[in-house]
């Protein structure tokens, strides 16, 4: 049972009986449609980037002959293919010299940083792409996405009642969530396959079958461009048009990967400190009940590169020499 293959066929029958349990819309399946793409990270972490492929492939073909070629093709293009990229990518490295006298070498992965930030991109792209599916335009796009909370939120809420809401009390809500859809489809997705390659290299590491040793997480860094990124897509945001619905997604996404910095940061600077578990539970609970603090925690990541909180805190001073300099 070690073959990539048959590691990937089963990898991908997993993912299918997941992805098509959220059919059923109760709570548990929700939650394990956040588990989706654990398996086919198991597999090509452990396997190979071959296994990923196969467990994709086999994951879309499940789903078109079920529910039809429509949501294989979905599947495929927002789940399977970018699994399939993220993965290639970890298992990506080239050998370094060691300095030795045999010339022996060491091999240097794939940053992590770099790769958060493909799979922000990706994340902005998925909702940009999916954005056609509700109008091709501005007035279109909105009024379907309406349409859609009205029917999935409204009216499965008690109204018109002595202690119901009424439509117009709705309408505010509704609106805000329709301004932020291609943000909040981003963030899930990024969340989803950042959350789930993070648990699947903890499978194969302890079970000893991960390909890449673990990187370094309290070094995150991200490519020396990418807050320009953030600032850009921000600001279109702004822009009428489809244009500031696509900017949304990708502004969401930028938005989760900066959350994410500031954690390490935090985690970083928490680690010396004997309340560290305390102090990270405060934390984690005061983004899930206060959402500006998850803003705050962004920050701090955005602002890593210019303070170095984590160079700071911990850079050894260098002792002085014999001379007192």
């Amino acid at each position: 049972m070690n073959s990539p293959i048959a590691i990937g066929l089963g990898a991908g029958l997993v993912s299918a009986v997941l992805l098509l349990s959220t059919a059923t819309g109760s709570p548990l399946a929700m939650l394990l449609f956040c588990l989706v793409a654990i398996p086919g990270f198991i597999a090509g972490l452990g396997w190979g980037t071959l296994s990923a492929l196969v467990a994709a492939l086999s994951a879309g073909a499940v789903v078109t002959a079920v529910t039809g070629p429509v949501a294989g093709a979905v599947y495929l293009s927002t789940l399977g293919l970018p699994l399939v990229l993220l993965n290639y990518m970890i298992l990506l490295s080239r050998p370094i010299a060691t300095g030795d006298p045999d010339g022996s070498a060491n091999l240097q992965w794939y940053p992590p940083g770099h790769l958060i930030a493909w799979a922000t991109l990706f994340a902005g792209a998925i909702a940009a792409l999916s954005a056609p599916l509700l109008g091709w335009d501005a007035e279109t796009y909105r009024n379907t996405a309406r349409e859609y909370f009205e029917t999935t939120v409204f009216n499965r809420l008690p109204v018109d009642g002595a202690s119901g809401l009424n439509k117009e009390e709705l309408e505010p809500m509704i609106d805000f969530l329709v301004v932020l859809l291609p943000a909040t489809s981003a963030i899930v997705w990024l969340g989803i396959m950042m959350s789930n390659m993070w648990a699947a290299g903890k499978i194969v590491e302890t079970s000893g079958r991960a390909i890449r040793p673990w990187p370094d997480i309290a070094a995150l860094t991200y490519p020396q461009h990418f807050s320009f990124g953030f600032f850009v897509t921000t600001l279109l945001t702004f822009a009428p048009g489809i244009v500031g619905i696509i900017a949304t997604g990708f502004a969401g996404a930028f938005l989760l990967a900066y959350i994410i910095m500031g954690l390490v940061v935090l985690h970083v600077v928490a680690s010396g400190s004997p309340f560290k578990t305390f102090m990270l539970t405060v934390l984690y609970m005061a983004m899930v009940l206060i959402g500006w603090v998850s803003l705050v925690v962004a920050i701090i990541g955005l602002g890593e590169p210019v303070f170095r909180l984590r160079e700071r805190l911990f850079k050894n001073p260098k002792p002085p020499d014999k001379t007192g300099t």
